[in-house]
């Protein structure tokens, strides 16, 4: 394969240099060697040798429902978890998936459905991200979906064929993060993606009662502010009736 040239920065900017590339393993995962030349900020340059895994980008999406402020996890068994002790080694995640050559929308689609049973109209990108780029060149894209119970296809669950046996969790969004902090490790696209959804007020109610409730606050703040306006005038005003001449 070609190497790229190096990227041309300012004197004095750390550069590296991609040398030789070696495929160690290609089976489940691909695992290369790579071969550095960097070029250290004082000039100098090093040689380094790094491993990276590939198994290819994936992409995950938080389905959430604006109208009841919940949102749809995940709960399947992760080896990492059983390995450091947690019984049933279950994790809570939100659906995703390998792209499997697929457009990231496609393909989280797709995952999302057999995972959880919902069909996802509308899908709004909140970013892409490496979660282990000291190991790995995957990058993870992460979306928002809002769901709607009449479009559910079925179950979910996942493909039994593929090892997957999937517990589908609906839970209010404040819970949903409780639930996944409290756990002993968590997951971090799930975590990423629900305090993202906290952060933009995905779950919070709109509409006409949303609108009538906001307005009836502002009211009643509008008139305690009056009232306090009005009875500290009052009350100046007796005080100074009462002041000696």
């Amino acid at each position: 394969m070609r190497l790229p040239d190096p990227p041309q920065g300012a004197p004095g900017t750390p550069s590296v240099r991609l040398e030789t590339v070696e495929t160690v393993a290609d089976d489940w995962f691909t695992l290369r060697r790579f071969r550095l030349a960097a070029t250290r900020r004082d000039g100098t340059v090093q040689h380094l040798t790094r491993l990276s895994f590939d198994r290819g980008d994936r992409a995950a999406v938080l389905l959430y429902s604006r109208a009841s402020g919940t949102v749809v996890l995940t709960g399947q068994f992760r080896l990492p978890l059983l390995l450091h002790d947690v019984p049933g080694g279950e994790l809570l995640e939100v659906p995703g998936g390998l792209l499997d050559d697929a457009d990231a929308c496609e393909a989280v689609r797709r995952e999302a459905e057999e995972e959880t049973g919902y069909r996802v109209r509308e899908l709004r990108r909140a970013f892409t991200a490496y979660m282990a780029p000291q190991l790995s060149a995957e990058r993870t894209h992460l979306f928002t979906g809002e769901y709607d119970p009449a479009l559910r296809t079925g179950p979910g669950g996942g493909v039994a064929e593929e090892g997957e046996d999937i517990r589908v969790r609906e839970l209010p969004l404040q819970q949903a993060i409780d639930a996944v902090s409290r756990q002993p490790a968590a997951d971090a696209k799930t975590l990423l993606l629900l305090l993202h959804a906290h952060n933009q007020g995905l779950c919070a109610p709109q509409g006409p009662a949303h609108h009538a409730a906001h307005d009836a606050a502002h009211d009643a703040a509008h008139h305690a502010a009056h009232h306090a306006a009005h009875d500290a005038a009052h009350d100046a005003a007796h005080d100074e009736k009462g002041r000696p001449t």
